[in-house]
This record gives structure tokens, C-alpha cells and sequence, in this order.
């Protein structure tokens, strides 16, 4: 069954892909797709499978993205429906996301219109963003020219 849903979902990308080629539609709305998957960060998944020098732990604090059943990454545009899940990754990491939105193939991203993470509400992935914001603001300002940010590593590893 996984193996069907996978070659489904691969045959609607490739046509997604076909049919946008990445440029703006302005009929998006009628090409929004559901899609499901697992929440990892993307970073360290990168680093896990093929040795991408991820440094997470300095500059983005472990930004989610969507893992498909297939293995593959997408990354979420970073807007109003996308930054929470992006930085809440304390709250949604190896949870299962069903989310509905617009594919941008040629850039692997996904822009979220509505999205639920399994046994998390939307408040508490709201307050787990507001949170991480804050540790990234005040590495930021801490920083000095040429230096990489310093944050708390506790709990930051994955």
C-alpha cells in the first residue's frame, strides 16, 4: 500500500512539475495538493545521508522540513502558514504531518496551507516557534562580524 501511495505522489509531482515548470501561477489555488510525511530537519538529515557539512547547532537551530515516503527532502516556504513548523522543531520533529498546499518541484518546497502534526496543536507549535525565535534573536545580536552564532546547545543536538 505505501509502495502505491509513493508512486502516485511521484507521478502527481512530475506532473506538477510539467504543468508549473516553478513559475508563478496565479491559479494556484486549483492546484493545491495533500501530501504526508514525516517532520525532520532537514540540516542533519542532509549530514546523515550524504555528508552535507550541517552546522545546525550554530545558525538555524534545526529548520523542519517534510521527509516523504519515497526518502526524499522538501523544505517548507518560510511564510505566515510556514515559519512555525520551521522552527518548532523541538515540538514536531519525527512526527507525521499531513499538510495541504502548493508543490514548487524545481526547489523542493512546499507552501503550507493548512497542516496538522500528529498529537501537536497548533498552539503549542505556535509558542515552541515563538521560543526558538527568541534563542536565534539573541545569538543574533550577540554576534559579532565574522563570528558564528553561539546558542545554548542543550537539547539542540539530533
Amino acid at each position: 500500500m505505501k509502495s502505491i501511495k509513493a508512486l502516485l505522489l511521484t507521478c502527481g509531482l512530475l506532473l506538477a512539475a510539467t504543468a508549473n515548470a516553478g513559475s508563478f501561477d496565479s491559479n494556484k489555488g486549483m492546484d493545491r495538493m495533500n501530501i504526508e510525511g514525516e517532520l525532520v530537519c532537514t540540516g542533519c538529515s542532509l549530514k546523515k545521508l550524504s555528508g552535507a557539512n550541517a552546522q545546525c547547532s550554530l545558525y538555524s537551530l534545526h529548520d523542519v522540513g517534510l521527509k516523504l515516503a519515497d526518502g526524499t527532502l522538501w523544505t517548507f516556504v518560510n511564510n505566515e502558514k510556514g515559519h512555525d513548523i520551521i522552527r518548532a522543531h523541538h515540538t514536531v520533529l519525527h512526527k507525521k504531518a499531513h499538510i495541504s498546499g502548493w508543490l514548487y518541484p524545481n526547489a523542493h518546497q512546499i507552501e503550507i496551507a493548512d497542516i496538522k502534526v500528529e498529537g501537536v496543536s497548533a498552539d503549542e507549535i505556535a509558542r515552541a516557534a515563538w521560543q526558538e525565535d527568541q534563542k536565534i534573536a539573541k545569538a543574533l545580536a550577540s554576534r559579532k562580524v565574522g563570528q558564528a552564532p553561539e546558542h545554548s546547545h542543550d537539547k539542540d543536538h539530533h
